[in-house]
């Protein structure tokens, strides 16, 4: 009996059948390099595999912000590996935390002859913070089939991007991001190496925004989208009217929109 309630612990069931989820993953040997493990049930061979990232300023938050999400796209019948990540420190910077997703998608990728999902190709999925870093991510590494970025802080070295910073005392935050001291005022040549913005490579893109987020303004989705449209790269931007830094995904109705986009987009470029 006791194996069973455990079981049934970390078993769901959606309009796709049973799913299965696996918590807590160690990929490396910090405390916040561990992953959870969501998996449809049936033939897993062509399914989708996303890595999924939390938001949190970089510097808090972790899988607990990301797990509904988790789920919810699993429902759909996709692989998904919900990733933690450390924080960032003097000594920890976006390479590193760039590191730790990397680690993460070969973990997985390892995983993949144990449940027979796809070893490579994944899709990478992030909000907020994580947004930023599942752009980064699928611009700058190999074998990223499709990127989804909600309420993505795309281009931490514009004027707007800097004032704001200033306004919320998030500065040293992004120092510590950029590995160096930045210039409130002047170029930072170590902000534009980590601006997904200046990153671009040739990956569909979809773009998901509240107009009214008061934390990264629309103008950062709305200025990548022009960008990729420039560079010729397929991409898809939807604003999300009335809706803050959430994007809706805390409204369940938004939410389910939410989840819907993010599946077709991630459906449509699992080639």
């Amino acid at each position: 009996m006791k194996h069973f309630v455990i079981f049934l612990l970390f078993t769901c069931f959606s309009s796709f059948g049973q799913t299965k989820s696996f918590p807590n993953l160690a990929y490396g040997k910090s405390t916040q390099q561990v992953l959870d493990l969501y998996i449809p049930d049936g033939n897993l061979s062509d399914v989708p595999v996303v890595i999924l990232i939390h938001g949190g300023a970089w510097s808090m938050g972790g899988l607990e912000y990301t797990r509904k999400h988790a789920q919810d796209i699993c429902n759909q019948g996709l692989v998904v590996a919900n990733v933690d990540y450390r924080y960032v420190t003097d000594k920890i910077s976006a390479q590193d935390l760039l590191a730790d997703i990397n680690t993460a998608v070969n973990y997985v990728s390892d995983l993949s002859t144990k449940y027979g999902y796809a070893k490579n190709g994944y899709h990478i999925v992030g909000i907020s913070a994580g947004a930023h870093l599942a752009l980064l991510y699928g611009y700058t590494k190999k074998n990223v089939k499709s990127i989804t970025a909600l309420c993505a802080p795309s281009r931490l070295d514009s004027p707007e991007a800097l004032e704001f910073l200033k306004k919320t005392g998030l500065f040293d935050i992004v120092e510590k991001l950029a590995g160096t001291n930045i210039n409130a005022n002047g170029i930072n040549p170590a902000l534009t190496d980590i601006s997904p913005y200046n990153t671009i490579s040739n990956i569909p893109t979809l773009l998901i925004h509240g107009d009214a987020d008061p934390v990264v303004n629309v103008s950062q989705s709305q200025n990548l989208y022009a960008e990729l449209k420039t560079k010729g790269v397929e991409t898809k931007l939807i604003i999300r009217e009335g809706k803050g830094h959430d994007v809706g995904m805390n409204s369940p109705e938004t939410e389910t929109q939410n989840i819907k986009d993010i599946t077709e987009w991630i459906l449509q470029h699992n080639k």
